[in-house]
């Protein structure tokens, strides 16, 4: 009960915080956080970067979901401490910003 209740306050905590960043994650109380980024090709070169600063999430466009809709598939687990995700939402604000996701 506490990995499940850790979870729930993660992903919350996260999708909160990512959201204040600029960014538009869809709502939901699941660990799965899709950000949605916009053009296909914004959201894969976003998760490039974001490798390379060793934060490992998808990005998928179409066909898989609708034009316009590319995101970013961030999954968040209960051993994430809330330094990860600290890290994890400065990291992606940073990048939008290189990439032009963010203003």
């Amino acid at each position: 009960p506490e990995r499940v209740a850790q979870l729930r306050t993660n992903a919350a905590y996260f999708r909160a915080a990512i959201r204040e960043a600029g960014f538009a994650p869809l709502d939901g109380e699941t660990p799965i956080v899709p950000i949605i980024i916009g053009e296909t090709a914004d959201a894969i070169r976003m998760s490039e970067l974001l490798l390379e600063e060793g934060i490992f999430v998808t990005g998928f466009g179409f066909p898989v979901v609708p034009h316009g809709t590319a995101r970013l598939r961030c999954q968040i687990s209960a051993a994430h401490t809330r330094e990860d995700l600290d890290f994890a939402v400065r990291t992606m604000g940073a990048v939008g910003l290189k990439t032009g996701v963010l203003r």
